[in-house]
């Protein structure tokens, strides 16, 4: 059973922030929201599976939205991303961030990687037209085509190699998103210093031995250190030193940087003891069993809260 870590009044603050995002423009506060859309943009509620062409390639996703969407009013957009071998049922299944998506009234998209196992190849550029980094940007411009979406509350998440595409997507920024979320993945290379500060949340068990939090070489290439990643991404967004805070138990560790430039903020959960997995969640792949039900960090929750507490104007 999950153990949330937040409580239900710190929750439904969540969901009434990312929900008034859909609210007309003439009730919200100057600025705060974009005005609706001049052509309603319908769509059925619930799962469907849909495909766009990228670079010649057909590209699979599941869009799930909410049952209290409307087609004329700017709705926050969530891109989650599956960790190798994954799928996007079993990660809305196993995250239930479907379940948190319809309470905030947000459209969620679930793209599949490519190959079998499945995969995202987070190290090829933009400029090449069939690269996943690609296939992104060209998705969300195709879901504020066909969904009637608040740019400045689209969002991006993901889980193991899905997590370092998440980061490479805030290291590339040609894709602009509000804030990042990523579990068990970590990512920074040299030419991310040309991007813009990032708001970014971080997840990791302490003993995972497929990414190790040390770092290591592991499937899907070399990963450095999660502390000196995500310290990194804290001196990239210029975040002061006495912004700086750590609490820590017996079983988490969380480091956060707050007042960082351009109001962006980057936090650490460090799952004392945690493996491979999502904080809190089911299996992220098919047949395979988790071991993290039972975690004392509720990744998705915090991850909704994280998002609610970060707009930003988007493309």
């Amino acid at each position: 059973m999950r153990r949330p870590l937040i409580g239900l009044a710190i929750l439904t603050l969540i969901l009434g922030a990312l929900a008034a995002c859909g609210a007309p423009a003439d009730t919200a506060a100057s600025g705060a929201v974009q005005a609706g859309c001049t052509t309603a943009r319908p769509l059925p509620a619930g799962d469907t599976d849909r495909s766009i062409v990228v670079g010649g390639r057909e590209r699979s996703y599941l869009l799930h939205v909410p049952p209290g969407y409307r087609p004329t009013e700017r709705t926050p957009l969530v891109l989650m991303f599956h960790g190798l071998g994954g799928d996007p049922r079993t990660v809305l299944e196993s995250t239930e961030m479907g379940v948190m998506a319809d309470k905030a009234n947000a459209i969620l998209a679930v793209p599949l990687g490519r190959g079998k196992p499945s995969q995202w190849h987070f190290r090829s550029p933009t400029s090449n037209p069939r690269s996943d980094l690609a296939f992104v940007r060209a998705l969300v411009k195709q879901l504020k085509k066909d969904a009637c979406v608040d740019s400045s509350r689209t969002y991006a998440a993901g889980f193991s190699n899905g997590s370092a595409l998440t980061l490479a997507l805030a290291c590339d920024a040609s894709t602009q998103f509000a804030a990042y979320a990523a579990v068990s993945g970590p990512y920074y290379e040299p030419q991310c210093a040309e991007a813009p500060p990032a708001s970014i949340v971080y997840f990791h068990g302490t003993a995972d031995t497929t990414v190790p939090f040390k770092g290591a070489n592991t499937v899907i290439g070399h990963l450095p250190p999660v502390n000196d990643i995500m310290s990194q991404w804290a001196k990239h967004d210029r975040c002061p030193s006495d912004g700086a805070t750590t609490r820590a138990t017996s079983t988490v560790r969380h480091f956060a940087w707050a007042g960082c430039e351009d109001g962006t903020s980057v936090e650490i959960y460090a799952v004392v003891g945690g493996v491979h997995g999502w904080p809190g969640g089911g299996p992220m792949s098919p047949g395979r069993t988790s071991r993290t039900k039972d975690s004392p960090v509720d990744a998705t929750a915090l991850i909704w809260k994280f998002f609610a507490q970060h707009p930003a104007g988007g493309q």
